[in-house]
């Protein structure tokens, strides 16, 4: 995990899996000519009642069984899913490329179950009852980090967006207090079953990342430079302590740029992630379905160049 590595992981919509197809082939041969060596299966919701809850039921909610074939198996997606689930991740390319896991947090998931909203107020509003039902939910991902584990992943993504707008979406104290005991528990028993943890947090985060890397998460996606997350500083600073795993933000930068200017931004990221090692290039979300496929081609072109020239490409 200390050398630099080109990764597609994050799959696109089904829009844009279509549009690649036509113009450049299937995902498999693009995993395999653009040395793709990480990818991650996702696992549905853990609100699967087709109904958002009252926060008050949350005391008598059971997700289901973590330990189901369910929760690995599943492919009820909607139909612009165009990923796999972590069964078929591992099937079709476990034996070549490092399979995470993608799961819901302790926050993200809760917001499927009651709502976003109700989720953030209730934060402030009921707090005995939120950190119940926090602690019970805990003990439900570790579990589900097991049946991951057995599958055979190599990494758990823990999907938990904290971040907003040049700001999180909570104080920093609310989520020290509130939030993050809860995924440390998860982070510690995924390391005890002896596999990576990363972390996926859209939005600025930078006034919590000594805590971050106090719980001990191994890797965090992305660095989302749009919301105000600093690079230079992110690496100076965590760069010996966090893989950086992402780069390339969708909005500032593979929709924002093309051709020579494309160019120019991708290396000035690999200019400031891959000194050292500790680095995962990715997207740092679903490429949008506006993105042309020359242009994700020619950016991933880009990258497979800089990488050999970091000597970071097998």
């Amino acid at each position: 995990m200390s050398e630099s590595i080109v990764d597609a992981s994050r799959d696109f919509f089904f829009a844009v899996l279509l549009k690649l197809q036509a113009e450049y082939g299937s995902r498999d041969k693009f995993v395999q000519e653009f040395s793709i060596d990480l990818f991650e299966g996702f696992v549905p919701w853990p609100n699967q009642t087709g109904r958002l809850l009252d926060v008050g039921e949350l005391a008598g909610f059971e997700p289901g069984d973590p330990a189901d074939d369910f929760w690995l198996t599943y492919t009820d997606w909607t139909e612009d899913f165009a990923g796999l689930n972590v069964i078929e991740a591992l099937e079709q390319y476990g034996e070549k490329l490092a399979i995470a896991a993608h799961v819901w947090g302790i926050v993200e998931g809760t917001s499927r179950i009651i709502g976003i909203e109700n989720c953030w107020m209730h934060l402030g509003k009921s707090k005995k009852l939120m950190a119940a039902w926090f602690d019970k939910y805990a003990d439900w991902l570790c579990g589900l980090v097991d049946s991951c584990v057995d599958a055979g992943v190599d990494i758990i993504t823990l999907s938990d967006d904290w971040g907003s707008n040049q700001n999180m979406l909570f104080s920093p104290r609310m989520w020290r207090r509130q939030i993050a005991p809860y995924t440390a528990r998860v982070v510690q028993h995924a390391h005890d079953r002896g596999v990576f943890v990363n972390l996926h947090s859209d939005g600025y985060i930078m006034n919590i990342m000594d805590d971050i890397v106090e719980i001990g998460y191994d890797m965090m996606h992305p660095v989302q430079e749009s919301a105000g997350m600093d690079p230079e500083t992110v690496k100076r600073d965590y760069g010996d302590k966090l893989v950086i795993y992402g780069s390339l933000d969708i909005i500032d930068g593979l929709l924002a740029y093309e051709g020579e200017a494309l160019e120019e931004y991708i290396t000035r990221c690999f200019n400031i992630y891959a000194p050292g090692g500790g680095f995962i290039f990715d997207t740092g979300h679903f490429v949008l379905p506006d993105i042309p496929p020359k242009r994700l081609i020619f950016a991933y072109t880009v990258v497979n160049r800089l990488a050999r020239e970091n000597g970071t490409l097998a």
